[in-house]
């Protein structure tokens, strides 16, 4: 039987399960500076950070891979027509 791991990386890391895994981390407000004070949006926050943790994405030893992964994404300039 496969682990954890295994299973959410079949469900979320296939072509769908990354636009599904994408609107989720949206929604538990990845990327965006929390309140503090706004414990709702902190647990969704942490909600998002478990569902990373259970990937494999974010754990001790992946501390490096993710900092070089987050850093080569390049700003999109939109430019007016």
């Amino acid at each position: 039987m496969e682990n954890v791991r295994e299973k959410y990386r079949a469900v979320l890391l296939g072509p769908l399960g990354v636009e599904v895994l994408g609107d989720i981390l949206k929604t538990c407000h990845f990327g965006e500076t929390l309140d503090p004070e706004n414990t709702v949006q902190v647990s969704e926050y942490n909600v998002g950070a478990v569902i990373l943790a259970k990937l494999g994405i974010f754990g001790p030893d992946t501390f490096d891979s993710v900092i070089l992964a987050l850093s080569s994404v390049a700003p999109t300039i939109k430019l007016e027509e």
